[in-house]
Formats: structure tokens, C-alpha cells, sequence
């Protein structure tokens, strides 16, 4: 909707007056419709992860809320089809303001950094690629490096340029289809991904990741989910492993023929083609463009869910909206004082002696 937005402000507009037509007439507590910022969504997934962790706040033996320590808390890393976000805790004050969003939850300030990258999707990023390498081409063959040796399609001009994402100095000519080949280069993938990016940009400033945009070092754990998590699937890098692995792995991916994947992957054609693409992209924008490296690398998982909970904005921005997540620590106890929980413990200890020494008496009493 963000795209449509920035596409055809009118239409996205109607859209909305439909929607809230609709809800309005309806029996539920209908508030209103409207769109949801990149920023907020950043944030509001953060929230989601950290509530259903319990990392937010914890509950001691001795009767006492304990506040998390800021390096504890879990940054998002979320990738949808039209725009990625990161949202994490840095180590220090977040320089540039409008980066900024501050919750006040369980009675403590949380300031954390967020960004939204519009058009860095996945299905954006493979747009815009493609259109990238049919500009530099000159002629009806588009040598594609990032689709598999023994890959081909043909493809109209005219459907590259629908999204507002893809820019072009003129209207593509009504001419003929395109044929797409996979040449299976992933040095060559990554060079013409890179072109995605504008890291000149942050030629000489510190704190910065690309296109101009601040960023402080990252800090802490990660869950990547999303199409994060889905390509990184496939590709059977969900277990933590080393970046090297990581990288190998992609990089051996990338060079098998068209025929040797279709085999090994029978009923994935949809996106099949793309695998290889979506890993070297994800290299790319969290080594290159967020600045992760091989000793911050450990410390993402790539997930689907937190603390069995599908992770997203959607639950954070109903418990924010709700309140369901109070401001202030809780007045009331969710468990018994230290007292009451050690007399407890206490007296199971006990039955279980008295029960295992009846028990005992029995075996070993001489029957008559």
C-alpha cells in the first residue's frame, strides 16, 4: 500500500474510504483506517519479539519486577516484499532524531533506532535488478548473473517499469519481448547487487549504512524473519552457522545449472529462480549495508517465530494500541512472595520424604 501511496496517491486514497465505508456500517468498535509508516512497522515488530520473549519485564523469586538490561533486549531484522526494516537498541544516544522511537513500557523509557527502507523488499530488490541489467544491456539478450546456468525466459519491457521503485531516464519503446539468461556468476550477482546501493554516500561518515542514512553500530542479538528467514530456509542456513559456512554455501548454490536445481527441488518453480538472488542480496544488505561482520554475525538467528508466536508488527501494534503492555510496572504480584513460594517448596519436599519412607516401610515390612 506504501508503493500504491507513492504511485497513485488518489487511488490509495479511495481505497481507504472503502474500507472505512465498509467497517463503519459493520458491528465491530471500528476506529479508522490508515497506513502504517515503514518506521512504526520496525518498532512495532520489535515490540512483538521482545513481549512474547518476556524480555520486556521479569518477575524475581523474591517478589520484585526486574527491568531488562538495554544489551539484552532482541533486535528485528524484517524484510517484506516492498521494504526492509532494522530496529535494535544501540550502545549509545541515537544521534539523528527522526531515527529515533521511544516506548515506555513496564515503567521503563526504551529509545531504540529504527529505519525503513521502501523499495529494498525482496520483490522490489529483484525488480529493480532486473531492470538495472536490461538498461546496461544492448540488445534483446539480458545475460542475467544471479539466475542459474541453462535458466531462460522471455520477459516484456513494459511490466519492469510498473513500480514506482524502478526508475528509467525514458519510457521503455513498445518493442519486442526480452530473453533472460542465467549465466550463474555469483561474483558478477553480487557487483551488479551492489548497484542497488548507494554507499558513496556514506563515503567519510561514520555511523552511517547507505543511501545517506544514519545508523549507529549494531548491538546485540537479532531475529531475522520474513523473507529473511524463508530464503535462508531453503537454503539450510537456520542453524547459526558461521558466516564462511554461510557464504560458501550461497556462493555453491549459485553456481549449480538450472537442470541440477529443478531436480533437487521438484514443485518450488515459483521462486526457485530467485533463491540465489535473495541469499546474496541478504550478504549484502546486512554485511555491506547494515555493517554486521564475522563477530556480530553470530549473534543473528533467522526465525519464524518467537517464543511460538509468529513474529511481525501486527501483535505489537495491537498491544500498544490497546495498552495491554501498561506503562508502568504492574502494582500486582503475578506470583506468591519469596515466603509463601518457599514454604511451598518446602512442604513438597517434605510429603515427597513421608510418601517415599510409607513406601519403603511397605517393601521392606516381613509379611506374616
Amino acid at each position: 500500500m506504501r508503493l500504491l501511496s507513492r504511485k497513485n496517491s488518489s487511488q490509495a486514497r479511495d481505497i481507504f474510504e472503502a474500507v472505512t465505508q465498509v467497517l463503519g456500517k459493520s458491528p465491530l468498535d471500528f476506529w479508522g483506517a490508515e497506513l502504517l509508516a515503514g518506521q512504526d512497522e520496525g518498532a512495532l515488530g520489535w515490540i512483538t519479539i521482545n513481549y512474547v520473549l518476556g524480555m520486556l519485564v521479569k518477575y524475581s523469586f523474591s517478589g520484585e519486577w526486574i527491568q531488562p538490561l538495554e544489551g539484552t533486549l532482541v533486535g528485528a531484522l524484517d524484510m517484506g516484499g516492498a521494504s526492509t526494516q532494522i530496529t535494535f537498541v544501540p550502545g549509545g544516544p541515537i544521534l539523528d532524531k527522526s531515527t529515533q522511537t521511544t516506548f515506555r513500557l513496564y515503567g521503563s523509557e526504551h529509545s531504540v533506532y529504527t529505519h525503513s527502507y521502501l523499495c529494498f523488499g525482496r520483490d522490489q530488490m529483484l525488480s529493480r535488478l532486473l531492470a538495472q541489467l536490461v538498461q546496461s544491456s544492448s540488445g534483446p539478450l539480458v545475460r542475467h548473473p544471479c539466475y542459474h546456468s541453462g535458466y531462460w525466459a522471455t520477459l516484456s519491457p513494459a511490466a519492469l517499469y510498473e513500480s514506482p521503485c524502478v526508475h528509467t531516464a525514458a519510457p521503455p519503446e513498445p518493442a519486442g519481448n526480452l530473453t533472460v539468461e542465467g549465466t550463474g556468476n555469483p561474483g558478477a550477482c553480487i557487483s551488479a547487487i551492489r548497484g542497488l546501493f548507494n554507499f558513496s554516500s556514506c563515503r567519510g561518515r561514520g555511523h552511517c549504512a547507505f543511501n545517506g542514512v544514519y545508523q549507529p553500530p549494531v548491538r546485540g542479538q537479532f531475529y531475522a524473519f520474513s523473507n529473511f528467514y524463508y530464503t535462508f530456509r531453503f537454503l539450510n542456513l537456520t542453524s547459526k552457522q558461521p558466516l564462511a559456512t554461510v557464504n560458501a554455501t550461497i556462493w555453491e548454490f549459485c553456481q549449480r545449472s538450472w537442470k541440477q536445481v529443478e531436480a533437487s527441488s521438484p514443485g518450488q518453480d515459483r521462486w526457485l529462480r530467485d533463491y540465489c538472488t535473495s541469499g546474496l542480496y541478504i550478504l549484502t544488505l546486512l554485511l555491506e549495508g547494515y555493517g554486521f561482520n564475522e563477530e556480530t554475525w553470530p549473534g543473528i538467528e533467522f526465525r519464524k517465530q518467537a517464543g511460538g508466536t509468529e513474529m511481525g508488527w501486527t501483535l505489537g501494534y495491537m498491544l500498544n494500541l490497546t495498552s495491554m503492555i501498561p506503562a508502568e510496572v504492574p502494582a500486582q504480584w503475578r506470583a506468591q512472595s519469596y515466603g509463601i513460594w518457599a514454604a511451598g517448596v518446602v512442604f513438597a519436599v517434605l510429603t515427597l520424604a513421608v510418601t517415599l519412607g510409607a513406601v519403603a516401610g511397605q517393601l521392606l515390612w516381613p509379611q506374616g
